[in-house]
């Protein structure tokens, strides 16, 4: 669904009457994360809001270029009295910034993910938004507030790379509208794909490559691990195997791709992909996780080979369900 114009009302009174705003993105952020983080928050800043703008993991490398990145703090101090969430298919997405101390708190709830809990005081979920940053353009429009050229880079950076510069299945016409829009405002589509798809560190491309190197498959499912020791080798930090599953997603046979990932506090990040038919978000929700149907995942506790042993059950359960559901 699109954005009606009471959800625009109730957004437009908190955003109003708050004076301090905490704003947070998911663990693990992707390019849809930071973009909405930063492109909401300078159309904030223009409206005179003073506000943090937060996540738990640093900023991958690939979208340090984009403005305002350096200000993104992994802990805000507040006090507040309104929190946005962007992009956050749950609660547990916020990570550690969303603590006990914000409670109480009005909360904003922004997301484009079919799994979304609607956690919030406020909850504008559509799942027809190939991005989260599609959605802080109609915001934009709802509101009156003019797109600048930095504000169009961020956002234009959350579709590009949420739709894998527009192949996936669920790109449209409104979708290519806001792309129109943006690119009018002044975002650079074309250096916006080659730094945010097409560039990626050497360190990075060794990385993937020894990850590729340790590919295993029944047939069906292709999976993968990069662990703590695979990135110390190469100096590397917790965000570089981003774009690692979408990548895998492109070879030949497999349903389902799968990719563990070893985070420094040992929680195991699972990011999952399939090709249309297979629905991996349901997968994801019930191991604590979201998505959407072709890309989802989740984070687990415990060593990684019983991580992957509990993920793979579940998907070859999925898929045996699926089997049975087909004329």
């Amino acid at each position: 669904m699109g954005m009606d114009r009471h959800l625009l009302e109730r957004i437009r009174e908190h955003v109003r009457e708050a004076h301090r705003m905490l704003l947070i993105s998911h663990v693990a952020p992707d390019g849809d994360a930071i973009g909405s983080l930063l492109g909401l928050g300078l159309l904030l800043r223009e409206q005179g809001k003073d506000l943090t703008l937060a996540c738990e993991d640093s900023v991958p490398e690939v979208y340090t270029w984009l403005p305002n990145s350096a200000e993104i703090v992994r802990q805000g101090t507040g006090p507040y009295d309104l929190i946005i969430s962007l992009d956050c298919s749950d609660v547990r997405r916020m990570g550690t910034v969303f603590h006990p101390g914000l409670a109480g708190v009005p909360l904003v709830n922004i997301d484009h993910h079919v799994t979304n809990t609607r956690f919030g005081a406020v909850n504008w979920v559509d799942p027809s938004s190939v991005a989260t940053t599609q959605m802080i353009v109609q915001l934009a429009e709802g509101m009156g507030w003019p797109l600048t050229p930095p504000v169009a880079d961020c956002l234009l950076t959350g579709l590009v790379t949420d739709t894998r510069s527009f192949r996936t299945y669920n790109v449209d016409v409104a979708a290519m509208r806001a792309v129109l829009h943006l690119m009018e405002a002044g975002a650079e589509l074309n250096e916006i794909t080659r730094r945010s798809l097409d560039q990626r560190p050497l360190a990075s491309v060794r990385l993937w490559g020894q990850a590729i190197e340790q590919l295993d498959t029944d047939g069906e499912i292709m999976w993968t691990e990069v662990t703590r020791s695979m990135r110390q080798r190469w100096g590397l930090g917790e965000n570089s195997d981003s774009g690692l599953a979408n990548f895998l997603s492109g070879v030949r046979g497999s349903k389902v791709v799968i990719v563990f990932t070893e985070r420094d506090d040992g929680i195991i990040d699972v990011g999952m992909r399939s090709v249309p038919g297979y629905d991996v978000a349901t997968v994801a929700l019930k191991l604590g996780g979201g998505g959407h149907p072709q890309a989802a995942g989740c984070t687990l506790e415990g060593d990684l080979p019983a991580v992957q042993a509990r993920v793979l059950d579940e998907v070859k359960q999925s898929l045996a369900a699926t089997r049975l559901e087909e004329p």
